[in-house]
């Protein structure tokens, strides 16, 4: 027998492809190797790193069907809330402070409500005024502006936080108020007593003072100068000055230093400052300057005779160096006048023609009318020999 017929093509034609079934496809899919004889020619080899990343549509079911934890997602957001919110506050917080340097270094001066007495009028504000402030009596409160105020007596201090009676004490006056030839009723005092006076300096003893000079313009000494010279002239007050002094200024004033100034009340301390050591000169939410701050210290005996002993001013000193660069020398002494005006006595007025008006005006430099009635009835107080 021949052998077996044969198909002469069998040998021609190229053998069946290798069929895959599916379940082997979802093997391979898991399987970053493929096996051997599975070439396909639509797309070569995966490569190893592209291989790693074949996932099943099984697996994209199971990550949906089983998401992180409620707590971790909860922390994430969390997280994300916290990150935004610190930025936000990081932006505000550094604009909010470059404006305030920028308003303080030009001199952006604009009216506001001043700390210890009533609201500033805002009509009676205007471009480039300056902004005023009193620390008041402490015990007392500002009265509105009247010829007549209210009786407000200070706390009377205790008999052992004096100094010997009667020291300096003359029988008479030391001087007499500046004649005013044109009386106003717009003055306020700072407080008054139960006797229905106000409360003021004892005009039979001098006022003596003090300068802590650090920090002051160069014109410093010629402004208080002339300040204490114009006062003393609207109230007959005598005024001493017992030159420089390191006391530096304190919110709660001793009227009585026995261990630095000797047994006397102490003198009226005046003080150049800056926004570091008081801090309330400058309001950067606002943009305002305050250019000082001034009041005396009372005492009372046997709770009717309220005498002022002690006090302070406190000058901002950058602020008004700046203020005599721009306008001059009058504004600066103005602001110092205003100021004494609060030491021996005198309250705020919402009179934009006063001195005494807590907001500054162009213009109003000195005394006004007003202001030197009330200072001259300042100086008219009685003679205290037991103060």
């Amino acid at each position: 027998m021949s052998e077996p017929d044969r198909d002469p093509f069998a040998q021609a034609m190229p053998a069946e492809p290798k069929r895959i079934p599916l379940w082997k496809l979802e093997e391979m899919a898991g399987n970053p190797a493929p096996p051997e004889g599975w070439r396909g020619n639509a797309a070569p080899l995966l490569p190893d790193w592209d291989a790693n990343q074949v996932r099943t549509s099984s697996d994209a079911q199971d990550t949906r069907r089983h998401p992180a934890p409620w707590p971790i997602r909860l922390f994430r957001a969390l997280g994300r809330m916290l990150r935004l919110l610190f930025k936000a506050v990081a932006v505000l917080a550094a604009g909010a402070l470059l404006c305030g340097f920028l308003l303080y270094f030009h001199g952006d001066l604009k009216p506001s409500a001043f700390l210890g007495g009533p609201a500033s009028d805002p009509a009676a504000g205007s471009p480039g005024s300056l902004l005023y402030q009193t620390v008041p009596t402490p015990g007392a409160k500002p009265t509105q502006p009247s010829a007549a105020p209210a009786a407000v007596p200070p706390t009377p201090h205790p008999a052992s936080d004096h100094p010997t009676p009667d020291r300096e004490e003359a029988s008479a006056p030391l001087g007499r108020p500046l004649p005013v030839t044109v009386k106003s009723g717009s003055y306020a005092f700072t407080a008054t007593g139960k006797d229905k006076r106000p409360a003021a300096y004892d005009p039979c003893r001098p006022i003596h003072y003090v300068t802590r000079a650090a920090n002051q313009p160069a014109a410093g000494p010629q402004l208080i100068k002339e300040a204490i010279a114009a006062v003393s002239r609207a109230t007959g007050l005598v005024f001493i000055n017992d030159g420089a002094t390191t006391e530096a200024p304190a919110a709660t004033h001793k009227a009585y230093q026995p261990a630095r100034y000797g047994d006397r009340w102490a003198p009226v301390l005046i003080a150049w400052e800056t926004t570091a050591e008081e801090p309330r000169f400058t309001n950067y939410a606002v943009g305002t300057n305050v250019m000082g701050l001034g009041g005396s210290e009372a005492v009372s005996r046997e709770g009717s005779e309220v005498t002022y002993v002690s006090g302070q001013l406190e000058l901002n000193g950058p602020a008004l160096r700046s203020l005599i660069f721009r306008e001059g020398l009058a504004s600066a002494r103005g602001v110092i006048e205003h100021e004494l005006g609060h030491v021996v006595g005198l309250g705020h007025v919402q009179n934009p023609a006063q001195l005494m008006n807590p907001t500054g005006v162009p213009g109003v430099a000195t005394y006004q009318a007003g202001d030197l009635t009330g200072l001259a009835i300042l100086g008219q107080g009685a003679c205290r020999p037991g103060i």
